[in-house]
This record gives C-alpha cells, structure tokens and sequence, in this order.
C-alpha cells in the first residue's frame, strides 16, 4: 500500500443520498491517516450536504460539461493527489481517477471501465448499509471496520433546532417504484393525528410543491406545508423542526438519519438492508408477503402492488412504536 497518504480525493459526484451515505467513510479515513488532507468532490446539490463537514479539507463542486471535463481533468493532475477513491464508479469519475495520475486509484472491481483503478473493491457477499459498505472499501487501505461508526452525519446548523410536536411526512421521490401513494400519506397523517395529537408538516422539494399541497389538503386540519427548501440547509432546518420522518426511499431521508431524527421508511423496489441503517430508531416497512420485493426497478410491471396494497395502519404501526418510545 505504501506510506500514509498526504492528499486524498473522494469522488462521489451526484445523488444528495449517496454524498450523505458517504460521510462515515470520510470520517473512518481521517481517522486512520489523521494528518492527511482530504478533498471531496461532487456536483452541486450534493456538495451542499458536506458544508462544515471537520474531516474535510475543501469541498470541490463539479460542473458537468465538455469544456468543464477537460478543464477539471487538468484541475485535478495538478492537485498531486496521492490517493483517489472513486466511490461513483461511472465512466465520467474514471475518467478523472485516471487523469489524476495519483498512485493510488480506488474503484469498485465489478464496473466495465476498471481499467482507471489500480485498487479494486469487490462487491461484498453479502448486502450492508451503504454506510458501513462505504468504509468496508478502505479495509486494505488499513481503515478498521470493525466498531466503525457507520451512521451518517452532516453539519448544517449553525444553531440547534428544537423538535416541535410534528411528524414530517416526505410522499416524493425521483422513481415511481418508490413513491408510495399520496392518498395513503393522507390517511397515516390523519391516523397520526387521532392517535398521537401531533401536527404533520409535509415536506416538499423543487417541483413537489402540489403534491405536498394534495397530501396536506386530504389530511385536514392539523397539517401544514414545509417552508420552501431551496437547498440542503433549509431541508434540514425543516427536518429537524420533527420529531419523526415517515418517508419514501430517498435522500431527505438520508439527511433525516444524518441529522439524527428518527424514521420510518417505506420500502419497494429498494433493499431495507442497503438504505435503512440497522439502528433502533430507523425503521423499515414494506409488505413482506411479495415476492418481487427489492427488485431495483424503476418502472414497476405490476402495477406497484407493494406499494398500493400497504395500509397506512401498517406504517402507523411504526410510527406509534417510535414515538412512544421518544415519549418513554
């Protein structure tokens, strides 16, 4: 492996999720090379999340473009970098792994364009949470996995935001096959109304104004829209505003796990074990009696009865257990 490394690049260029996800990874190296620089590079919404991250020496933001490749292919070869790891794993981050000319360039083993890394991962046996996977890629760089901090963490606020009497309903998401149905967010916000005595506060994101409008509007009284959430920072003000986050697949709830807020997670097309980190106030719901479930699709064949036929009573189920346990 050779000696300790003095500059190392993270490449995880898009998706706010995975840029959360990758934050114990972060955290796991600085602590095994204490007196390394670490840079991270990502595109611009997931470069918000990093703002303040300690373990970071400089949060670069990648611009997409033919001319803006070519100039961030010499940006980087200029940094001297001495290690690479490349966490995105798509021809784009490859190719400016490979560029870097560093003497370490870490990717995954199983991608058709492994040529650009002269240290591959495999794939694990079997699944973890990609916070733990994360940092189960730097074992043979001599980062310790065993009792590693596996949870996600950003550090947004500048001061403390104190929890209201609001579970947080979140019924967007980017892929069909993981947006539970607004009518059942509807239900479950009134079920939590009638049984808990708590307001629900939808939450929305660019262009999902009018959905959070139609869940709010089916709840009732007791329901509010967010405030608009332009970007990373404002989203984690209003998450932080709840005392539950009861969610799709997505990234507010990555930034939920990351800000320390409980959640429920409802479940699809996407693996519990891969997104939802093994951790008692983090809870997966899905219908376990189907048998194409976590089957990664993003346009479902059968008309998405794993999410149609999921009751809201299921999910308020783990709710309930969540908020009692909050109130214990």
């Amino acid at each position: 492996m050779g000696p300790s490394p003095r500059r190392v690049l993270i490449i995880q260029l898009r998706r706010i999720g995975d840029v959360i996800l990758t934050t114990p990874a972060v955290a796991s190296l600085k602590a095994r090379y204490p007196d390394a620089d670490i840079d991270f590079l990502s595109e611009a919404p997931g470069a918000q999340a990093l703002a303040g991250n300690p373990h970071l020496r400089r949060v670069l933001v990648y611009s997409a473009g033919p001319w803006q490749t070519w100039a961030w292919l010499w940006r980087l070869r200029r940094r001297r970098y001495d290690w690479v790891i490349d966490y995105l794993g798509n021809p784009r981050s490859a190719l400016l792994t490979a560029a870097s000319g560093a003497a370490l360039r870490a990717g995954p083993a199983h991608v058709a364009h492994r040529w650009a890394y002269n240290h591959l991962w495999p794939q694990p046996a079997r699944v973890h949470y990609v916070g733990f996977e994360k940092i189960l890629a730097l074992r043979d760089l001599g980062v310790a996995c065993d009792g590693a901090d596996f949870m996600p963490k950003v550090y947004l606020a500048k001061s403390p935001v104190r929890p209201e009497n609001l579970v947080g309903l979140v019924p967007a998401s980017r892929k069909p096959s993981r947006r539970w149905p607004a009518d059942s967010f509807a239900r479950l916000g009134r079920l939590l109304r009638e049984r808990h005595g708590c307001g629900v506060l939808v939450l929305w994101g660019p262009g999902e104004r009018g959905l959070a409008e139609e869940v709010a509007a089916g709840i009732g009284s007791g329901a509010q829209v967010s405030a608009a959430t332009p970007d990373i920072a404002a989203a984690a003000r209003q998450i932080a505003r709840c005392r539950l986050i009861v969610t799709n697949c997505s990234g507010p709830k990555h930034l939920a796990v990351a800000l320390g807020v409980p959640t429920v997670t409802i479940h699809s097309s996407s693996d519990p074990a891969s997104w939802t980190p093994p951790h008692p106030l983090h809870i997966a719901v899905r219908r376990e009696d189907m048998a194409c479930l976590a089957c990664r699709l993003n346009l479902c064949p059968r008309g998405m009865e794993c999410l149609s036929g999921l009751s809201a009573e299921q999910v308020l189920a783990s709710a309930s257990t969540l908020l009692e346990k909050a109130a214990a």
